[in-house]
């Protein structure tokens, strides 16, 4: 291939007398044969001297641009520029460029460029829509990509990037119809079934993604992601189990990346599903604790962390530490976890009465402690968790966007990848406490702010689970405790129930485990993501020395990024004796 590219080079050259449509025809015949090395030794910089044609540089630039030769690229799509303002293919392909390399601010300015001068550049329009799309910024993604389709009703992709706009914003039947036109114009096209999975999913129509899982599969067998797609509509099902695990074995087999988090959470389900399969008591006990989870869930709204003044230095003020959240053996009360088993009245198996035998160890989720918005400047609070050094109330309270800290950890652990369309939803969520009365006769949940429906609904759980593990024969406790430790944390005194906790729990199958050796026992946690831009609010502790000071500082540690500046910095003047 090289030597036939340089003889066609030398032939070419030779062709001194060659005009600009002479040579541009020429290039162009070289380039969709994929000779990008005959082009830029047909268009040296000699001849393009010679033309200052603004098209020749344009075609080595391309020619450059998939030699992956960018710098070059960009040079002479400049100089195309330079040459020609108003030659509109140069701004489009180094919006491209810009594009690929992930810079879409420029792209966005090169795409509107060669709009501006060409008013019906349909691609532009559709490249500028995924730009904003990349950006999040997905009302301006369907604006473009709704243009596409009024200039070229047959434009099969501007239907199916317009559709996964609808799903990011929720709009699933608007989604779903846009899938379904890509798929009429393009009846093999794998992603548009795929994606359209996704929407039936979100939606609420497991059957329908199953079926479009499917069928993206019978398209193309050697795609991974619809396979761990029906993996995991079909674990939620909990029905056909041993098709479950097939399902992610084959996303395993095909996927180029063994070790990455989709494919640690494959292997996690494949374990899990296999226990539920082996002991249908604790399927049973499985779903029971994630109806307990689903019920207990919020998602709306924001959080509080209590926190010292030395913490809030390392997360906001220096910005160079990462939210961490420990495991739940190391949470500062020891009591914590506990009142779910007190309630279920369990004992491990390998207990004897007289509490001589020992007992295994059963891995803790990951737990982060929170209280509710509202309780940002709360006196028993302070007292509590908002110390520095030990000494109450010399603390702060930092109040996030739930909805934006989630994301964050989503954007960590995909890397910011969209292509897959997944998001670790299952795993990473935000949970109300619910506290027991201990009353004898009638023992009761409550759970601040809920309605009556929803404590009924988790009370009548709660006593189909404390029957499920009294009644439970099987061998393996350590499994019974795993799920049993997925929830315990949610679970409280009521003697605490004025302070409207709300944790996040995660399993932690995604992030690597650090260890503080620095403490007395070791420290075991995971760090998630910094903070500083999901910031709503900051309330510095009523004991707290030189508060203005502090506040000053916070105020002006975000100059240099003033849209994330906190909404409020707040010196809680409660009366703290």
């Amino acid at each position: 291939m090289q030597i036939e590219s340089n003889a066609n080079a030398r032939y070419y050259k030779s062709n001194a007398m060659a005009t600009p449509e002479e040579l541009l025809k020429q290039a162009n015949e070289l380039y969709y044969k994929n000779q990008y090395q005959a082009v830029i030794d047909l268009l040296t910089n000699e001849v393009l001297e010679q033309h200052k044609d603004a098209r020749l540089y344009n075609s080595r630039g391309m020619a450059f641009d998939d030699w992956n030769d960018y710098d070059q690229a960009i040079a002479d799509y400049n100089k195309a520029i330079e040459i020609d303002p108003e030659f509109s293919s140069a701004y489009y392909n180094r919006g491209n460029l810009w594009y690929n390399k992930g810079d879409y601010d420029k792209a966005i300015a090169d795409y509107s460029k060669a709009i501006e001068i060409k008013p019906n550049h349909v691609n532009a329009y559709n490249n500028r829509g995924n730009s904003w799309n990349n950006k999040g910024i997905y009302d301006k993604a369907i604006i473009d990509h709704s243009q596409v389709i009024k200039l070229n009703p047959s434009y099969v992709s501007a239907y199916y990037n317009r559709a996964n706009e609808w799903r990011e914003k929720g709009e699933y039947d608007k989604a779903i119809a846009d899938y379904t036109r890509a798929i009429e114009l393009r009846p093999e096209f794998c992603d548009a079934y795929n994606n359209r999975g996704i929407a039936w999913k979100n939606k609420g129509h497991p059957d329908e993604a199953i079926a479009d899982y499917g069928k993206a599969i019978e398209l193309n067998p050697n795609i991974p992601d619809p396979y761990y797609n029906r993996g995991l509509e079909r674990r939620a099902s909990g029905k056909n189990l041993d098709a479950c695990i097939k399902d992610f074995e084959k996303y395993l087999d095909l996927t180029n990346e063994k070790d990455d988090l989709w494919a640690k959470r494959a292997k996690d389900f494949i374990e899990e599903i296999r226990e539920k399969i082996k002991d249908k008591e604790i399927a049973a006990i499985g779903d029971l604790t994630s109806k307990i989870k689903k019920l207990l869930l919020i998602t709306e709204g924001c959080i509080t962390h209590y926190t010292g003044l030395s913490v809030l230095r390392k997360l906001i003020l220096e910005g160079n530490s990462l939210f961490r959240i420990s495991e739940g053996s190391f949470l500062n009360d020891t009591s914590e976890g506990t009142e779910l088993f007190n309630y279920l009245q369990y004992q491990s198996f390998n207990c004897k009465p007289d509490g001589l035998i020992a007992a295994p160890f059963a891995p803790k989720p990951f737990i982060g402690s929170f209280v509710a918005e509202t309780k940002h400047d709360d006196l028993n609070l302070w007292r509590f968790y908002g110390k520095e050094n030990g000494v109450e109330a010399r603390g702060c309270a930092i109040t996030l966007k739930m909805k934006d800290f989630i994301e964050e950890i989503n954007l960590l652990l995909t890397k910011g990848q969209k292509e897959n369309n997944r998001k670790i939803e299952d795993d990473i969520n935000f949970y109300r406490v619910a506290y027991w009365d201990h009353d004898i006769t009638k023992p009761n949940f409550h759970i601040p702010g809920a309605e009556k429906a929803i404590e009924d609904g988790l009370n009548t759980l709660m006593q189909e689970l404390k029957e499920k593990v009294t009644e439970y024969k099987g061998e393996d406790r350590s499994v019974l405790e795993k799920y049993l430790n997925s929830i315990a944390f949610l679970f409280k005194s009521d003697a605490y129930k004025n302070e409207n906790e709300i944790r996040l729990v995660i399993k932690g199958v995604e992030f690597e485990k650090k260890c503080d050796r620095e403490t007395n026992p070791p420290k075991v946690y995971i760090e998630l993501v910094n903070i500083r831009k999901l910031v709503k609010q900051i309330t510095l502790g009523p004991k707290v020395s030189k508060p203005d000071e502090w506040a000053s500082a916070i105020y002006y540690s975000y100059d240099t990024e003033p849209e994330n500046r906190p909404e409020k910095i707040l010196i809680s003047r409660l009366p703290y004796k």
